[in-house]
């Protein structure tokens, strides 16, 4: 494998990897709002109707339902606030934007040696040393991709459609 064709596939890696977290990244805001819009409904509609029951009117025997209706609503409310602090989807969101942006520096600097290397093979050398360190390191920081994603990447964008997307890469223009 000459350098070109190791830059094109670092390049291609990185860019799923990178792909793969930005989807995840929307994916848990999206099960953050999936969670929290109906809690916020719910706990206000739990508010407004305890309200209600302390009127006059839900004293009556026919108004039962409402009661429990209410119990019903409150215990949902209690469970999507529940649900949604404990699986931490904003939080989650929030590193894998993070770890897409690393990776997108990392395609750059990559995408940058292939299209200005420098002049020697030891100074390239250097260079790959020095991003592939990063690279570890933003592999040790990322949160992990759910199985899904990664599987559906996977399918989708494959090397040999890198290949022909980027049919110049590497070439010093």
């Amino acid at each position: 494998m000459n350098k070109t064709e190791l830059l094109r596939h670092w390049r291609f890696r990185i860019h799923r990897v990178q792909i793969g977290h930005y989807e995840a990244g929307r994916l848990c805001e999206k099960r953050h709002l999936w969670l929290g819009i109906p809690a916020v409904i719910l706990s206000t509609v739990v508010g407004t109707a305890v309200f209600v029951s302390l009127s006059d009117i839900a004293e009556k025997s026919t108004l039962i339902w409402l009661k429990i209706l209410i119990g019903i609503l409150s215990v949902a409310a209690a469970a999507f606030v529940s649900l949604q602090t404990f699986l931490r989807y904003s939080e989650q969101a929030e590193k894998h934007k993070i770890a897409g942006g690393k990776y997108a520096h990392l395609k750059h600097r990559v995408e940058l040696l292939a299209t200005l290397p420098p002049g020697t093979d030891e100074e390239i050398k250097n260079e790959l040393i020095t991003i592939e360190a990063e690279w570890d390191k933003v592999r040790e920081e990322s949160p992990n991709l759910p199985t899904s994603i990664w599987k559906r990447i996977e399918n989708k964008m494959t090397f040999e459609d890198d290949l022909k997307t980027h049919s110049n890469f590497g070439t010093h223009a």
